[in-house]
């Protein structure tokens, strides 16, 4: 089986927010650089992250982030 992949939409909804790194960090108690490597997909984040962006975002958690279908069995 594959190992699953988490993928996501950060960066689109950031943006379409009038919103910088900066501020998304601010808003949901990250660090800046967290948000850049969540964006870069090089940083899975933990559920509580995963959710206060989603939630910072406005948006739900499986719009923000989501894994491939194929690593699932």
């Amino acid at each position: 089986m594959e190992k699953p992949v988490v993928y996501n939409n950060v960066k689109k909804f950031r943006i379409l927010m009038n919103m910088t790194q900066q501020e998304l960090a601010d808003k949901a108690f990250v660090h800046r650089q967290t948000i850049v490597s969540i964006e870069n997909k090089s940083y899975a984040p933990s559920i509580v992250v995963a959710y206060a962006i989603s939630i910072v975002l406005e948006k739900d958690i499986k719009e923000v982030f989501y894994i491939n279908k194929g690593g699932i069995s």
